[in-house]
């Protein structure tokens, strides 16, 4: 049985789902109910639910922001939005977060049955597509560990931390290589550029515990689906170049140690308030002697540096959906959020709200690709 969580603070929608006999025929078992997103993101803690449907208009938490804590969770749960024809427009916001359906009020029997027949089909064939593909990771994992190119992983850490121009070549190289140890079977290709990857990120974040938080934690981003070796080979330099241009970005790769020390400082305290006087005292120099050492090799100001590095880590912020305009603008030692949409503006040209809209346009154009 598929379990069914129920959100919604209308008694009679409740009641009406509830009394609804044939739940066991198609394969669901009603397991839980909440009033509303708060209450039902609390019920996911305690337990898994297969399908989720969820009226759109509630007190506290309403259907939308319930299902973009979901998404940003990444609780990819099958949900079903309940809504009346005036909340048709909020019922199209669902699509772009991958909402499965949704079913106008008052609720009619004959169109439950036909959504609960495509729900249990796109569960059922979403559960063993994840079996099948963990089955095949799983034994190629065992198949290719011993293939593992070490020699290559500590050149590209190498070369990312010294920004050293010889990256592509080296992550050509190294790509290549794993495609003849695995005889270029795409799903041994992907495992174990996933496995080189992850381990070149994570000495990375060793090296630099904050810097993979500044742009969104320290989880790696997976090679995609394809089973090109060719863009798989695009995919996997990309990665890898990426993780050179954060360094980069923040001048981690600085010949002068002073300014490696000042900018590792900072990127330790983003969310905390940043003064030259916190920095000077964490490097063990005078004020003075950090704005105008920092001015002279970085060519900009210290104060500059210090606004990019937050804007930067105010985009993750944003685009995660945890945290309101308010609650980022505080994390950032920030006292006004009115000051950081400011600076967020001239920094990006777009405010913090036109910021997330049009990620999320971007996320909707490259799921309809």
């Amino acid at each position: 049985m598929y379990k069914v969580l129920i959100v919604d603070d209308d008694l009679a929608t409740l009641y009406m789902l509830k009394r609804f006999k044939n739940w066991a025929e198609y394969g669901f078992s009603i397991e839980g109910e909440a009033c509303d997103g708060k209450e039902a993101l609390y019920k996911l803690l305690q337990m898994n639910f297969d399908l989720i449907i969820t009226d759109i208009k509630m007190p506290g938490m309403d259907g939308i922001e319930f299902i973009q804590e979901l998404r940003s969770k990444n609780i990819d749960t099958c949900v079903i939005f309940l809504s009346t024809h005036s909340d048709f427009q909020f019922a199209k916001q669902g699509i772009r977060y991958g909402v499965f359906e949704y079913m106008t009020k008052p609720l009619e029997e004959e169109t439950l049955i036909d959504i609960l027949v495509r729900a249990r089909a796109y569960i059922h064939s979403k559960i063993r597509q994840s079996e099948k593909q963990n089955e095949t990771e799983s034994a190629t994992e065992e198949d290719s560990s011993v293939y593992y190119p070490r020699n290559h992983e500590s050149r590209l850490v190498s070369y990312i931390l010294g920004a050293d121009s010889r990256l592509k070549a080296e992550a050509i190289e190294a790509f290549r290589e794993i495609c003849l140890l695995c005889d270029r079977e795409a799903a041994k290709v992907r495992v174990l550029s996933n496995t080189l990857i992850y381990n070149v990120k994570n000495k990375i974040d060793e090296t630099f515990p904050w810097l993979g938080k500044i742009e969104g934690g320290t989880a790696y981003v997976r090679l995609g689906d394809s089973t090109e070796i060719r863009q798989m080979e695009q995919e996997f330099i990309q990665k890898v170049s990426g993780m050179q241009e954060n360094i980069q970005k923040y001048q981690l790769n600085h010949p002068d140690s002073i300014i490696r020390r000042i900018c590792q400082c900072v990127i330790d305290n983003i969310e905390n308030e940043i003064s030259l006087e916190l920095i000077a005292n964490e490097v063990h120099i005078s004020r003075d002697y950090v704005g105008k050492i920092f001015k002279q090799k970085v060519l900009c100001n210290f104060n500059d540096y210090v606004t990019r590095v937050k804007m930067e880590h105010a985009k993750y912020l944003i685009i995660s959906g945890d945290y309101k305009n308010y609650e980022i603008s505080e994390k950032l030692g920030y006292k006004k959020a009115d000051y950081f949409s400011s600076l967020f503006k001239s920094y990006t040209g777009v405010t913090p709200m036109e910021y997330r809209k049009n990620r999320l346009d971007v996320y909707d154009a490259e799921r309809l690709e």
